[in-house]
């Protein structure tokens, strides 16, 4: 529910006129509505009525508290205030200060963090993720490097307009692909062993142009023939046409435990960690990460290799690795909770399916894919980086309109299993495997303003 803004009485400044020999005051003569202020976290703007008796000035020291105008001449002006919309995990500061002659006064803007709203309504400026599906929502349905396994994650290049995918293609092996929103076409990929499950990863567009890939990696084989146990991250360039195996990675990180996935806000500077087999979230910054020396590390035993399909390894081997890798378990976290798995009412257990962390936010998508005619669920939740529930899990209403679905060419047996999610500028970017008849699997994004989610 949208917040009011309220102003408070009160006010902490002191009028310091000056007069002396009997002279006129001067400075202001009068200001209507200049008292401190506490105002919700949506965008706010508010008119001060003033008069001079000379020049003034009104300046902010935060630049999302904007003046219009910020100067004039002695008489009598309405100044409009702006607060831009607080999309940050904490509430925030401002002050403005007034200034004619002598007379200086001070006023406090104090703004809380902008709620979430999922269920739509109102003035509306986008999508919510309790709308049917429309096509305004419907980003991309496009083709993945092989099309018989199932998309993992994504993450969208916002510079290139590309988007890039991770699939397993065997269980040891796995492809991140690139390539252009709704293309049919095969894209170019590069090859990971013995990486993991690939289920969540990061692009890093570095300041020289490079591309990089942030993913767990040193994964082992379990007794099921799938790899799993990842403790190490590992920042990968990325390079169609390349292979590296687990050994190869050129930069790692150490967080000691195991099975771990990972998200990376490189302009916030933070990195997150989901552990898959306890439900640990943990935040740290990027920057002391980066700052821990390069040790050698040995790490516990893997094994791998032994497929028949295997051109890597064809003997099954179980094995110590020591890396170049930065110690993070000497690192101290500036977030951390632990979520518990959510079960269907036949006490099956929902999947975890991604996530990302933008801004102290850390979003996740949980469900699965139904291909037997009926919908698949798929839910979204946000936390803070302590745990705190900004957005509770929140149904994707448009995996229920199987016939705009149908219609729209994106499945026709309504298999829509969440894969990933992604914040990116001013859009939320939801990942789907999407699924034929003819068992042919597609990459699907839906794409939500997040000014219609953060409200």
């Amino acid at each position: 529910m949208k917040k009011y803004i309220y102003i408070l009485v009160s006010a902490l400044f002191a009028v310091w006129g000056c007069s002396g020999n009997g002279s006129k005051a001067t400075g202001f003569t009068s200001l209507e509505g200049a008292t401190d202020m506490e105002i919700a976290g949506e965008e706010y703007e508010t008119v001060i009525n003033l008069t001079a008796s000379e020049s003034w000035t009104i300046t902010s020291t935060a630049p999302w508290l904007k003046v219009e105008p910020g100067s004039g001449e002695a008489g009598s002006y309405s100044v409009t205030i702006k607060a831009e919309a607080n999309a940050s995990t904490v509430d925030r500061k401002g002050y403005l200060r007034f200034a004619c002659g002598e007379d200086i006064r001070v006023v406090l803007v104090h703004q809380e963090v902008m709620n979430f709203n999922p269920s739509g309504g109102g003035d509306k400026k986008g999508p919510f993720i309790t709308d049917a599906y429309s096509e305004e929502l419907h980003y991309s349905t496009g083709r993945l490097r092989t099309t018989s396994a199932v998309m993992q994650s994504f993450d969208i290049d916002t510079l290139a307009g590309n988007i890039y995918y991770s699939q397993l293609n065997r269980n040891y092996r796995a492809y991140v692909s690139c390539g252009q929103p709704n293309s049919t076409a095969t894209p170019p990929c590069m090859t990971l062993n013995y990486y993991g499950h690939v289920s969540n990863f990061t692009l890093e567009v570095a300041s020289d142009g490079k591309r990089y890939i942030w993913i767990d990696n040193f994964s082992s084989k379990n007794a099921s023939g799938d790899y799993w146990g990842s403790p190490v991250v590992s920042r990968v360039p990325y390079s169609s046409g390349v292979t590296y195996n687990a050994w190869d990675a050129p930069e790692n990180y150490y967080f000691g435990e195991k099975n771990i996935s990972v998200a990376v806000d490189i302009d916030n500077d933070m990195l997150t960690y989901l552990g898959i087999s306890t439900g640990n979230f943990k935040t740290y910054r990027l920057s002391e990460l980066r700052a821990l020396p390069i040790e050698n590390i040995t790490l516990d035993a893997v094994t791998y290799g032994g497929e028949s399909n295997n051109d890597t390894h064809t003997t099954e081997i179980t094995k110590q690795h020591t890396i170049k890798a930065r110690d993070c378990t000497k690192a101290t976290p500036i977030g951390a909770f632990q979520i518990q798995r959510e079960k269907y009412a036949d006490g099956v257990q929902v999947s975890w399916q991604g996530f990302d962390i933008h801004d102290g936010l850390i979003y996740q998508l949980q469900g699965n894919g139904h291909e037997d005619g009926t919908p698949s669920p798929g839910w979204i939740q946000i936390r803070k980086i302590d745990g705190t529930v900004i957005l509770p899990l929140t149904k994707f209403a448009a995996l229920d309109d199987l016939a705009a679905l149908k219609a729209a060419g994106i499945t026709d047996t309504g298999y829509m299993e969440p894969e990933g999610v992604k914040v990116r500028g001013k859009w939320l970017y939801c990942g789907f495997c999407s699924k034929n008849a003819a068992g042919v699997r597609m990459g699907t994004i839906f794409r939500y303003n997040k000014s219609a989610i953060n409200r």
